[in-house]
């Protein structure tokens, strides 16, 4: 027997309304008298006690500006958001924040709130996908559809996802984890349903999108506005486009989730968020009364508004939310039905990824407007005053599209004058089988494609062949292949790499896991050695930098000429790093950078990292970077340190190689 918990929005304990005697700096408090400061918020029963959420004004920079303001009122940074909030989040006390509500350079501070999910148990069969490829009752036992979101990635904002869970099917990945948990897995369940929901090969809607674990909520379902909105603003920076977003969870209205919602959709990421779990206007919470948004209301399998869905003008689409079905986070193969406006939004979610696939330069706003338009009018029963009476559905005007296509290889290496082989099969997903045409963009000079058949019909298979010569460039070549019906056409990546005859493959740099002390290496004294609480990764000696706390820097060189004509550059070392500074601001940096020869210019920073990457003080990390621009040429690798006055960062290098082939 299934365990079923639907989830419900529930409000904590209220905070503490004593202001402690925390000392505010002399200039604050001349500018508090000036301002006539104000908490937005700032009596709300579900405050985090003395947590704040920070907008600046147009024309200051959160990434300059959060430190000193914070500092200069007592406070600490935890969260600096750079894409969807122009501001910052910081802990102090109400007497600091309401002289910080009126410095000249702040244009809101907010008093940070809880949002939380809880649960209900009941034990019916799954029939959310059922429902919503018809449109009208009784189902047909089927979920019909024409496309699997395969080139989109679907941002899961909630307790994280099980990744390794089978429904995923290796398409779930973690993105990052702004808890103060720092347990990057679910150990909730809510996240790995709502992604289940969203694209598992089972239970999802988008069978093939690619699922990102965005963690905002804590083990026990908890957490906090700030912790949201650099969620949002991390999914902001890092989206792959084209891409969605899910947010079954909410809380009371704010104006700071509505902007960040509303920045993170101009950049391109379509959000489906939930309507609440209360049977009460949606308007009254946030992200659902977020404009930007697609806000999703919670109906039973008999098209009855579910019991506890919100509703209102706020609301624009309902979906299945009654004793749903999906993973489950206790193993692998774990499955809960469960119910809640959380588990109506990844329909959406699911069918946004679905329209997005195949109109991948549509707005949010289209998003939307199709998904409307496309939904089954006048079918629920009661669906609150002010409602829109419109069901999800999906339909192939929306999906355009009839087959599937897969490689069995999407890459390979050749070297020299070679051929390369991979299956391309295809699947009917809808309607009648069609002629499809091959065909392949983007060769580089010398290498040549053919298709075995060049024309198949739907079901059918054929063998891509590639074909390099002695004139085809060293390096790696994306190939772009597409198959072409008279409806529609697919595109897929098969990525060439070549090494040409003069590639000289091996590792190139010297005493790469510094077992010899600084042999080959130039760093300063006390970086390379034996280090207490930092043990190597292999051997007995590691590089270490920082962990000072104070304004300091130094780095690790080494010099190393790179053969020409190969197919791939890789920089590969193993990272630990162990900070005290706030989980969102990049104050202490290690800086990975290509110079000249004689270590004299920057060529490139390849990457950077900071105190913000999330990694293990008590483990390391692996990286890989490519260095194909500097083939052919004589260079000096650095790691550049720097760090601040303020809070200690360590970042500890080990086993660092150039790998050519």
């Amino acid at each position: 027997m299934l365990r079923s918990i639907g989830m419900l929005l529930v409000s904590p304990v209220a905070a503490a309304s004593m202001v402690s005697a925390t000392a505010v700096p002399a200039s604050a408090q001349t500018a508090a008298k000036g301002a006539e400061p104000k908490i937005v918020g700032a009596k709300a029963p579900d405050r985090v006690q003395d947590s704040y959420i920070v907008t600046l004004k147009r024309g200051r920079s959160a990434a300059s500006e959060a430190k000193r303001l914070a500092n200069e009122h007592n406070g600490k940074v935890t969260h600096v958001y750079r894409r969807a909030l122009n501001g910052f989040s910081a802990t102090m006390s109400e007497q600091a924040a309401l002289a910080l509500a009126a410095h000249p350079d702040v244009l809101r501070v907010e008093a940070d709130r809880e949002v939380t999910v809880s649960a209900t148990q009941t034990n019916p069969p799954s029939w959310g996908l059922d429902r919503i490829d018809q449109a009208n009752l009784p189902m047909d036992d089927a979920y019909t559809y024409n496309g699997t979101a395969s080139n989109v990635h679907a941002y899961i904002i909630d307790t994280g996802i099980r990744t390794t869970h089978e429904d995923f099917g290796g398409r779930a990945t973690w993105g990052v984890n702004t808890t103060t948990d720092k347990i990057n897995t679910d150990c909730n369940g809510h996240g790995t349903h709502v992604a289940g929901t969203t694209a598992g090969s089972s239970y999802g809607v988008a069978k093939d999108a690619h699922l990102v674990a965005v963690k905002v909520l804590r083990c026990d379902g908890t957490g906090s506005f700030s912790g949201v909105i650099a969620g949002v603003d991390w999914v902001t920076a890092n989206a792959v486009k084209p891409a969605v977003a899910n947010m079954s969870l909410g809380g009371p209205a704010s104006q700071s989730v509505d902007d960040a919602i509303a920045a993170s959709s101009a950049s391109g990421v379509t959000y489906a968020v939930a309507a609440g779990n209360d049977n009460t206007d949606a308007c009254y919470q946030s992200p659902a009364r977020a404009t930007a948004a697609i806000t999703v209301g919670a109906t039973t399998s008999n098209d009855d508004r579910s019991s506890f869905s919100n509703y209102g003008t706020c609301v624009d689409i309902f979906a299945p939310g009654s004793s749903i079905t999906s993973a489950w986070k206790s193993s692998d193969s774990a499955v809960n039905t469960i119910s809640g406006t959380s588990m109506a939004t990844p329909h959406v979610a699911g069918n946004a990824a679905l329209i997005a696939s195949v109109h991948p330069d549509w707005t949010p706003a289209q998003i939307r407007e199709a998904m409307v338009a496309d939904a089954t009018s006048g079918v629920i029963n009661d669906p609150g005053t002010g409602s829109p009476n419109k069901l999800l559905r999906i339909t192939s005007e929306s999906l355009a599209s009839d087959f599937r296509m897969t490689l069995s290889s999407s890459s390979g290496l050749a070297k020299g004058a070679a051929s390369l082989t991979t299956t391309i099969d295809t699947a009917l997903v809808k309607g009648d089988a069609q002629s499809i045409t091959f065909s392949a963009e983007g060769l580089p000079a010398g290498a040549t494609a053919t298709f075995g058949p060049a024309d198949v019909t739907t079901g059918q298979s054929a063998t891509l062949t590639i074909t390099t010569s002695q004139l085809t460039p060293g390096g790696v070549h994306p190939i772009t292949l597409r198959a072409t019906t008279p409806d529609v056409a697919y595109t897929a990546t098969y990525t060439l790499s070549v090494s040409t005859a003069e590639c000289q493959s091996g590792q190139y740099l010297v005493n790469p896991s510094f077992e010899e002390r600084g042999t080959g290496w130039t760093a300063p004294a006390g970086v390379i050695g034996e280090h207490l609480g930092w043990p190597a990764h292999t051997g007995t000696r590691n590089a270490v930098m920082g962990g000072k706390g104070t304004n300091a820097s130094a780095s690790l060189s080494q010099r190393v000429s790179l053969p020409a004509g190969c197919a791939r550059y890789s920089l590969d070392f193993w990272l630990g790093v162990d900070t005290d500074e706030s989980s969102n601001g990049p104050w202490d940096t290690l800086k990975v950078q290509v110079l000249n020869a004689d270590g004299t210019k920057v060529l490139k920073t390849v990457e950077t990292y900071s105190n913000i990457n999330g990694y293990s003080a008590s483990g390391y990390y692996q990286r890989s970077l490519d260095l194909a621009d500097f083939a052919g040429q004589d260079v000096t690798l650095r790691f550049l340190y720097a760090e601040d006055y303020i809070w200690q960062t360590t970042f500890v290098l080990d086993d660092i190689t150039v790998n050519v082939i």
